[in-house]
């Protein structure tokens, strides 16, 4: 293998990196720990404030310059900029964006900062970070007093006025002035940011519920472990929806060649085609002439549909709404035909499915389950007695598939998956798959 042309950065060269998505954050520190930098990773802005305090100008100073990802959500990012500025000595930072190709200027009065669009290639971001900082004046030292003079002298004279028996010397106001400011650094909701709730303790269906007859119009995003998903809500509707990291394959290939549009093997031949206009896939397809617009906008809904639902199962995680002014232009387009997706009509898909899950209890096939049609028993009954989507199913019980490898090869979701498989094995005509017991 060829050595990387891209030179290494000092080992004390440390950056900043704000990014919400765990999977983006993980192939971006990889790769700028693999050139040598020192990634400091903030997944919110209290974290990121954090950081820039003990690591920045009025720190240990090994932070030198700020990577800020916006494709998540722009608002969001806004104002975890504007809080960073207000860190002593981070003003004078440089600071690079991750952009979307949709929105490369997601941050009003941000625009003269250099910004990198995704998808970006690894020495990408390395040759831009590089240039940034090679580019700007050393950061000069700066005092971080948490305390200051006007909030010393106000604790004292409020003890004097409110405690005058209580001796209190000037350690003691500093640790009861450095209390109040620990106090408000408690975490809320970042400026742009109108919800934040603990799916813990809160269903998503009732926060779709009260959005839906508030008909705000914003991106909610989930975030649960590793995955993440993004419903585009607008006036009661979802008009789009993003998934990450989830167990079945929600991307938009699948409903596509489930509407009868295009085949398996002509979206696997242009998706693995590299875009030299990097267009989203739906945008790219109408524009070659491969679907229609309408069509386009009927599978956008229907991946909606199943985005919702799925992540209607997911019980942690943290659900957050970021108002906004207009709609991602793939969302625009729904807006503007007559088809749609009500809130309402997602949430009963979602809670119908769910009551399903509660009638297979504890025999319902997981998604890592694998299964073996008994051959001898399917023989009896014959190929007429199962419908079309039960023989798709059994084909694959060979002992290899599991549930969600079956979804992904018949191109439908883990439960409608699940649902078949649990009647064969109820009716004895599949079984889950026993390992053998080695001696």
């Amino acid at each position: 293998m060829a050595a990387s042309s891209q030179p290494a950065a000092p080992t004390a060269t440390g950056i900043l990196y704000f990014d919400p998505n765990p999977t983006t954050a993980r192939l971006a520190t990889a790769g700028l720990q693999l050139a040598g930098y020192r990634v400091h990773h903030a997944p919110t802005q209290d974290q990121a404030v954090e950081l820039a305090r003990k690591h920045g100008p009025g720190g240990d100073r090994s932070i030198v310059a700020l990577l800020l990802d916006t494709a998540t959500s722009p608002a969001v990012s806004g104002s975890v900029l504007r809080a960073l500025v207000q860190v002593p000595g981070a003003a004078d930072l440089p600071g690079i964006l991750l952009v979307s190709r949709a929105n490369p200027t997601p941050i009003p009065g941000a625009e003269e900062l250099p910004a990198l669009k995704r998808p970006f290639t690894i020495p990408a971001l390395l040759k831009v970070l590089r240039e940034t900082i090679e580019a700007a004046p050393p950061p000069g030292t700066y005092e971080q007093d948490r305390i200051s003079e006007a909030l010393r002298l106000r604790v004292a004279m409020l003890f004097e006025e409110f405690f005058p028996n209580l001796p209190a010397g000037g350690d003691d106001i500093d640790q009861f002035a450095e209390a109040l400011v620990q106090e408000g650094d408690v975490p809320t909701p970042a400026a742009g940011i109108s919800l934040l709730a603990d799916m813990a303790a809160t269903r998503l269906e009732s926060l779709l519920d009260m959005l839906s007859r508030d008909g705000v119009r914003g991106v909610l995003a989930i975030d649960a472990d590793e995955a993440y998903a993004r419903l585009h809500l607008d006036h009661g509707c979802i008009r789009m929806a993003e998934i990450s990291g989830a167990t079945e394959d929600l991307r938009l290939g699948r409903f596509i060649v489930q509407a009868g549009f295009m085949t398996d093997e002509q979206i696997e031949q242009i998706a693995s085609t590299r875009d030299p206009k990097n267009r989203v896939l739906g945008q790219r397809l109408v524009d070659d002439g491969h679907l229609r617009r309408g069509e386009l906008i009927q599978v956008l809904l229907n991946q909606a549909r199943e985005v919702t639902c799925h992540v209607m199962t997911w019980s942690d995680g943290m659900v957050t709404l970021a108002p906004t002014g207009e709609l991602h232009p793939l969302a625009a387009q729904t807006a503007k035909s007559r088809a749609e997706l009500r809130i309402s009509d997602a949430l009963l898909d979602g809670l119908r499915r769910r009551a399903e899950q509660a009638e297979m209890g504890p025999h319902m096939p997981g998604v890592d389950d694998v299964y073996v049609r008994i051959d001898s028993e399917v023989g009896k009954l014959g190929r007429h007695a199962f419908t079309r989507e039960e023989l798709s199913v059994l084909e694959l019980l060979n002992g290899r598939n599991a549930v969600k490898e079956i979804a992904r090869r018949t191109r439908t979701g883990t439960l409608a998956v699940a649902k078949i498989v649990y009647r064969l094995t109820r009716a004895h005509l599949a079984r889950r798959r026993q390992m053998p017991v080695r001696a």
